[in-house]
């Protein structure tokens, strides 16, 4: 009697009475099967029973902003819980923002739960946006724009095991775009809008910045191009006059981006690539695997 009440709790004095499976001490699982709701029970109805909730949870899809506290099925006892999210291989977890993680492991469970994540996949965030071009207008013309900082992938706000199989990866940061310049054509005076930015890699990609606005008499610059789930996006080259470089390319997974190129405009910054984590302190990672972008 004592070994049970050891495993799973109760009010002394005690009594079997207080462990039907189900009552609140033990929990209903498969492993406590031998273990009955009601009515007749002994002390051998607890060979092998267990006081934990196993909970497997597989991403088999392609899938996006993966809460996992969310996700924790009706199975789920606060405390006495055992969770794990394998990600198969080929199978993607992206973020559809920005701001929002692919996957994230929030303070919510409770103390005495456990999360392990195994990741055969990828588990990527979305790129940032390439800076759009500068734009001519009578006077001094706009330089290009800055681009957006790539997305974080994970999150994780309490304890978790993750082992990476496969790749972890912040989004790529946006290109800037390029100024706009003066000169070329018949006249070697026609100006031309700067290009945009190649948006960052990411899943989602970035979307590329567009060719500046434009002003009476001034060539249209090309935007950039959306940054795909490898790669950021080239930047969109200048006007039809063919004056002056191109948007920067948005950086490759958790890489920054480039500067937009300085023409009679100042040129746009590159930005930075994000995280491929937020929480570090709280994750321990028997296996590595690829991991790109910074850390926090």
């Amino acid at each position: 009697m004592e070994t049970i009440a050891a495993n799973f709790g109760g009010t002394v004095p005690h009594s079997l009475s207080e462990y039907y499976r189900g009552g609140g001490l033990v929990p209903n699982v498969p492993a406590n099967s031998a273990i009955p709701t009601s009515g007749q029970i002994a002390i051998g109805n607890f060979y092998g029973a267990t006081n934990r909730i196993s909970i497997p949870l597989t991403i088999s899809t392609n899938s996006f902003n993966y809460d996992v506290y969310t996700n924790r099925g009706p199975t789920y006892a606060a405390g006495i819980s055992d969770i794990t999210v394998t990600v198969n291989p080929g199978v993607t977890v992206g973020s559809t923002s920005v701001p929002t993680y692919a996957m994230l492991v929030p303070s919510a469970f409770d103390g005495g739960d456990t999360v392990t994540i195994i990741n055969n996949g990828l588990i990527q965030a979305m790129g940032g946006d390439g800076g759009n071009g500068g734009g001519f207008t009578p006077g001094p013309g706009a330089p290009g724009a800055p681009g957006g900082v790539g997305g974080s992938a994970v999150y994780v706000n309490r304890p978790t095991t993750i082992t990476n199989n496969g790749t972890i990866a912040g989004g790529g940061g946006g290109g800037g775009g390029a100024g706009y310049a003066i000169g070329g054509g018949p006249s070697k005076a026609q100006p031309s809008t700067g290009g945009g930015g190649g948006g960052g890699a990411g899943t989602n990609g970035g979307s590329g910045g567009s060719g500046g606005s434009v002003a009476p008499g001034a060539g249209q610059g090309q935007p950039g191009s959306p940054g795909t789930s490898p790669a950021g996006g080239a930047g969109g080259g200048p006007g039809p006059s063919g004056v002056g470089g191109p948007g920067g390319a948005g950086g490759g997974r958790g890489a920054a981006g480039s500067a937009g190129t300085a023409n009679n405009g100042g040129p746009g910054a590159g930005a930075a690539g994000g995280n491929y984590i937020v929480g570090n302190p709280f994750v321990t990672w028997p296996v590595d695997g690829t991991r790109q972008g910074g850390v926090a």
